[in-house]
């Protein structure tokens, strides 16, 4: 008997409980949770800003055909803003300066989006220290593109 009193005690000393290995696993999830959200992924900023703008272009052209006026879009190699009078209490046009390490450039210093839509491609492009992207817009829509090697 003295025996089995040895191998219960080691059978309940053995391993962990349930609690235990719930606080554990807690603990690795929050831990795991803290490393992704501190881990950067925006490594190409000009890429990021390049979508932006060509977003922000789509609600330009979508605000110009629904209030059937004008909207201005104004630009500078280190930001641009939209302008339209048929939202001048809103800020979604305010200026947006662009990060450090970006470089915008366009043909013109201004753009105005018709309400009808018809307009010549403009061909923007934003650039940072590894990577230039090519924004096509032509009055209804914009697309992003990576610029060749050989343009770059």
């Amino acid at each position: 008997m003295h025996v089995g009193d040895r191998m219960r005690r080691r059978r309940t000393r053995a391993g962990l409980t349930l609690v235990e290995v719930l606080v554990v696993l807690a603990v690795i999830g929050v831990v795991a949770a803290m490393v992704v959200l501190g881990v950067r992924t925006d490594g190409d900023p000009a890429r990021v800003e390049a979508n932006r703008f060509a977003d922000r272009l789509r609600l330009a052209a979508d605000e110009a055909l629904i209030a059937g006026r004008p909207v201005t879009l104004a630009m500078d190699p280190r930001g641009y803003a939209f302008e339209s009078d048929a939202r001048a209490d809103d800020d979604w046009g305010a200026r947006h300066d662009l990060p450090r390490e970006v470089r915008f450039w366009a043909p013109q210093a201004g753009l105005t989006v018709d309400p009808d839509g018809v307009e010549a491609p403009v061909v923007m492009t934003m650039r940072d220290r590894r990577q230039a992207w090519r924004i096509t817009f032509d009055g209804l829509s914009a697309e992003v593109a990576p610029l060749g090697a050989e343009a770059a």
